[in-house]
């Protein structure tokens, strides 16, 4: 019993801790997105960008500000997920006689998947993203290379919604990780009593 609380406290730390970080990136663009619409923004380099595109170019430099936030926050992800994987492997390897419904316990397993895939995949999407967006800044940067910058953004665009749907995908399934793994607590623990 001491061994499933340890892995239980341990899989919840972890686990908060990731889906923290999941959404912190997204919150800091809810914040900077709005706040740089209204500022009068400048950026070393870009300032024919800005002046020829005020738009386009306040949303490169809040762009630009909030992925410092997705890549802080994307290498601790990694390493919270493996400890909320080992500490889940650990909870049903100690709790393998508690009375948790079966297809409770293999939804869980779902959940838990898909947030490592979508994890993975994400990852992966963003090294797409950040190849459209390193090309649509170095052209943006350059002032005779203003039009093929616009004509560039609909590409970083449609990688920013794929990146996009798979930290959405990852935040969803910590979420029902979280709920599934209350409803096992509570399942597990009227067992018990009964």
């Amino acid at each position: 019993m001491l061994l499933y609380r340890a892995a239980s406290v341990v899989f919840w730390i972890a686990l908060c801790l990731w889906f923290s970080l999941a959404v912190v990136g997204g919150l800091a663009a809810m914040a900077i997105f709005p706040a740089a619409r209204e500022l009068p923004i400048s950026m070393q380099g870009y300032e024919a960008f800005l002046a020829a595109e005020p738009v386009m170019g306040r949303q490169l430099v809040a762009g630009y500000l909030v992925e410092r936030v997705f890549e802080v926050a994307l290498q601790p992800r990694y390493v919270l997920a493996a400890i909320t994987v080992a500490a889940f492997v650990a909870q049903l390897i100690v709790a393998h006689r508690e009375k948790c419904a079966e297809s409770l316990r293999r939804t869980r397993i779902a959940a838990l998947a898909c947030a490592v895939a979508a994890l993975l995949v994400g990852s992966v999407l963003l090294v797409g993203f950040r190849a459209a967006d390193k090309k649509y800044r170095a052209l943006a940067g350059t002032e005779r290379f203003i039009a093929e910058a616009i004509a560039t953004k609909p590409f970083v665009d449609a990688a920013h919604e794929n990146a996009s749907r798979a930290a959405t995908a990852e935040v969803l399934a910590l979420l029902a990780l979280a709920g599934l793994t209350a409803a096992a607590a509570a399942s597990t623990a009227g067992g018990r009593r009964a």
